[in-house]
């Protein structure tokens, strides 16, 4: 009930005690934002404060375990000591006697209730497993005062990593993780990544030497891009033996995010510090003492609250005023998807790490409010960016898929067929497919679109499992995924562009292990010089293309021929990608030693390019070449601009079908060219033999006009002199369709 205008939980939230940490939490935060500038940037870049109290660096307890001496049973009786140093009530585990006891000596910590420890160094132990991480994990969704881990050298896995990942979300006191030296992956890295999201007090996370690829570095691009509070993330030693633009690019932006969060960070405790001098001046004011003058900071601070009161608008100041966000924490999070979910609290959970203006409650540091959910129930976001382009994703099938695990409450748990539906998500965006019933095999052919903000986005596919056939329910879980940066999908298979502007192409087998070199291409350049170098991306994919075809022959996957996919060419990907759980583990289906997969064509659209789409519907009335059998075994090659594009081979018909759609970029607006389409008959043991060439002129008002070059094209013969016909008479015929898609209109590309 009300009492004095206060209901009870208003009176409880008056009563409750300041944080004991908190002058800890923020004296380390000073400390740690003035090391990493003067490290990693410059005084002159990173505007610190002058008083030398600022950057102090506190004293911290913390304890450091010798190597090899740690287990899942040490670990546990560690977490428990550490609990029960800030909070006596908590029950410590007598492992000897089975019984639960209190304790006044910390055997493990090696001090006395009443004291405190802010580090643990837990290195080069591993014989901790993942049972003991998810220990660790959830002592971390309570304590308060642990302000520095460490795990180095402890051989952690993406398993492990996930684990670790869950008590990260919720953690509200660790400013300093270490992870180096460990085998967390791409995968493990991923999951870290998806904590960085909605963990606000995090500062510095060291994941030097994990053996992080391409993805993986993408997805902590993608969540410090969100992250408000991050002001150090080391990956260096990751990501060799590959050459990619796009990951270099999101190691450069995630620098860039760093800095800005750390310019942040600075500006916001340098106010903080002005308000607590305004108002101490207000008090000394109160009491009639004018001996202190305020300080400049000070001063400028209530010359702002003037300017506000006046105008009505935030002060001035890029930095105070893009990067001010609301002291009140939420208690909703964003899961997968945007789904807005209530997260447990640990005790006293009102910590943060730095400091903001507006800090009115006990316990509270301020400055970093939480990322906003899809329902904009959340303050602070990631940077809006304007989209460079829009990635149209179709999602055709999955194929051996695993058991999974039923309930019934008769039989209890049993295994069975999965009710599937894939869910794909790229930044804040999120679509899902329906629920397939039961299938290993499900089919969807389900097509969405979504904004791409940089070309190290990563698209997440995840395939579900789903009890009800009438929606998703919350007892829903993951079957497998799959990440895929967008650059992955705009580059050619194996090439990169350099910071020189240059392209090279990297080849790999591809059934090679992750610790095989790639074998630069080498190919002739369009004055035919041999060289490794290209001017054009094109020039480097043939160069990739030569390579694979002599290293793997028809096994081959290629960039211009497309024997087992439906489209080819320029921004396109379909390939069947195999999944994998969140501990990186590849997903074995129900057929033994095959690992299931899910089937995907991807088309991106940049928004300065213009492409032309060639659709190769079929052949009609081809010659008998083949003496023995009276058939043909037809594939075609298409010629147009810098392009030349080789389809499936279709074997025994004179009617070839072959469905493919070959993809180009074309200058804005069109322009007159030439398209040659040349059709063989493949032989195994001898030479392909030529049939014919179809020749069409593409006049540049034609391309943006819809169905004007659609139809069917006559096939001349080697001479030049005469149509090809069939034993029949009948003239061989190449039926072609063209799509155009201007750029001014890549926000609709349908």
């Amino acid at each position: 009930g009300d009492k004095n205008g206060f209901s009870e939980e208003e009176e409880e939230e008056e009563d409750k005690p300041p944080n004991p940490y908190l002058e800890l939490l923020e004296a380390n935060a000073r400390f740690l934002m003035t090391y990493v500038t003067v490290l990693e940037h410059s005084v002159e870049l990173v505007d610190l404060p002058q008083d030398e109290s600022f950057a102090a660096k506190p004293k911290l307890e913390i304890r450091q375990f010798k190597s090899h001496t740690m287990d899942n049973v040490r670990v546990r009786r560690l977490c428990d000591e550490l609990l029960h140093l800030e909070d006596p009530g908590h029950k410590m585990h007598d492992e000897a006697s089975g019984k639960v006891t209190n304790k006044g000596w910390m055997k493990t910590l090696q001090t006395s209730v009443g004291s405190h420890v802010h580090g643990i160094k837990l290195s080069n132990n591993p014989n901790i497993s993942i049972g003991g991480y998810f220990i660790i994990s959830q002592m971390l969704g309570y304590i308060q005062g642990l302000v520095t881990l460490d795990l180095s050298s402890n051989e952690l896995t993406a398993a492990e990593a996930r684990v670790l990942s869950i008590g990260l979300r919720m953690n509200s006191s660790l400013q300093d993780v270490r992870l180096k030296e460990n085998s967390i992956g791409s995968e493990g890295a991923t999951n870290i990544a998806d904590a960085l999201k909605v963990n606000d007090t995090l500062l510095t996370l060291d994941l030097r030497m994990n053996s992080i690829r391409g993805a993986g570095i993408c997805m902590l691009a993608d969540a410090v891009s969100q992250n408000k509070t991050l002001i150090s993330v080391d990956v260096r030693w990751n990501y060799a033996g590959e050459c990619s633009d796009f990951v270099e690019m999101a190691l450069l932006d995630l620098k860039d995010f760093c800095l800005r969060n750390l310019k942040g960070g600075i500006a916001r405790m340098k106010k903080a510090r002005a308000a607590a001098e305004l108002e101490s001046r207000e008090e000394t004011e109160a009491n009639g003492d004018w001996e202190n003058e305020p300080t400049a900071d000070a001063a400028a601070l209530i010359q702002a609250e003037l300017d506000r009161n006046l105008n009505s608008t935030t002060p001035n100041g890029d930095i105070i005023k893009n990067l001010e966000l609301d002291n009140e924490r939420s208690g909703k999070t964003t899961e997968e998807g945007g789904t807005p979910t209530t997260q447990r609290a640990a005790p006293q959970s009102d910590v943060t790490s730095i400091p903001g203006p507006e800090s009115t409650k006990s316990g509270q540091i301020g400055g970093f409010a939480s990322r906003p959910s899809l329902d904009g129930t959340s303050t602070a976001g990631a940077e809006e960016r304007e989209p460079i382009g829009r990635v149209e994703v179709t999602i055709l099938n999955a194929k051996n898929l695993p058991q999974v695990i039923w309930t019934s409450g008769k039989e209890g748990e049993f295994l069975g067929l999965p009710q599937a539906y894939c869910t794909c998500t790229l930044g804040r965006l999120m679509h899902q497919t329906g629920v397939m019933k039961k299938s290993w095999n499900p089919s969807w052919s389900y097509r969405c679109a979504l904004d791409v903000q940089s070309i190290w986005n990563v698209c997440t596919l995840k395939v579900m499992h789903s009890k009800s056939l009438n929606g998703t329910t919350i007892d829903d879980y993951m079957i497998g995924m799959v990440n895929l940066p967008m650059g992955s999908i705009t580059n050619w298979r194996g090439v990169t562009k350099g910071l020189d502007g240059t392209w090279r192409a990297f080849y790999k087998p591809s059934n090679a292990g992750l610790g095989h070199p790639y074998e630069p291409c080498v190919g002739k350049d369009r004055y035919g010089n041999t060289t490794d170098t290209f001017d054009t991306s094109e020039g480097a994919a043939k160069a990739y293309d030569e390579v694979a075809s002599k290293k793997e022959g028809e096994r081959a996957a290629l960039n211009f021929a497309g024997e087992g996919c439906n489209i080819v060419g320029l921004h396109v990907k379909e390939d069947q990608f195999p999944l994998a759980g969140e501990d990186g583990v590849s997903v074995i289906g129900i057929q033994a030693g095959v690992s299931s997969a899910v089937r995907l064509q991807i088309k991106y659209f940049d928004r300065h390019t213009s492409y032309l789409e060639i659709y190769l519907d079929r052949a009609s009335s081809l010659p008998k070449m083949d003496s023995g059998l009276g058939s043909c075994d037809a594939y075609s090659v298409i010629m147009i601009g810098d392009f030349q594009f080789r389809s499936r081979v279709v074997r025994n018909s004179l009617d070839p079908h072959f469905n493919q759609v070959y993809r180009i970029s074309v200058p804005n607006g069109g322009e007159d060219m030439e398209c040659r389409v040349q059709v063989w008959d493949w032989d195994r043991f001898d030479e392909n033999d030529h049939i014919g060439d179809a020749v069409l002129r593409i006049a540049s008002e034609k391309i943006t006009t819809p169905g004007a070059l659609d139809g069917a094209y006559a096939f001349i013969d080697a001479s030049g002199t005469d149509y090809v016909r069939n034993g029949r008479g009948e003239k061989s015929q190449i039926h072609l369709r063209f799509k155009y898609y201007e750029a001014a209109e890549r926000s609709n590309p349908s």
